[in-house]
């Protein structure tokens, strides 16, 4: 069984590096804009189609999913940190968890990008 193995990684070893896919070509193509600093944007649901009360995927400075709050107009997020204690380091870090709040990116000074509903 050990031969069968490694000689199909030795046959797919020679050929992958050298064979050009479609997603080779997609992840260069991404790396090279990321070089460049063109980056594409991704999807972004503008403010008008977000409702009340519901959690969002998307990108943030705190969060990767935030809560739209109508009335505040901005979405809250949870941040878990753990700060080491210098007396007890390395074990037992004190852990803070706590609600940030993240205004929409198009606000100023907002940094929220939501792109669906979760």
């Amino acid at each position: 069984m050990r031969n069968v193995i490694s000689r199909h990684y030795a046959r797919i070893g020679r050929s992958g590096g050298r064979a050009s896919t479609p997603a080779k070509r997609a992840a260069a193509r991404q790396n090279a804009l990321k070089r460049w600093g063109r980056v594409p944007s991704r999807p972004v649901l503008p403010v008008e189609t977000l409702r009340d009360g519901t959690w969002y995927r998307g990108l943030g400075r705190n969060g990767k999913v935030g809560l739209w709050d109508a009335r505040a107009r901005c979405f809250w997020t949870i941040a878990v940190n753990d700060f080491p204690d210098p007396a007890r380091f390395p074990s037992e870090p004190l852990r803070q968890v706590r609600l940030k709040r993240e205004d929409y990116f198009l606000k100023a000074g907002g940094s929220f990008r939501p792109a669906a509903a979760v």
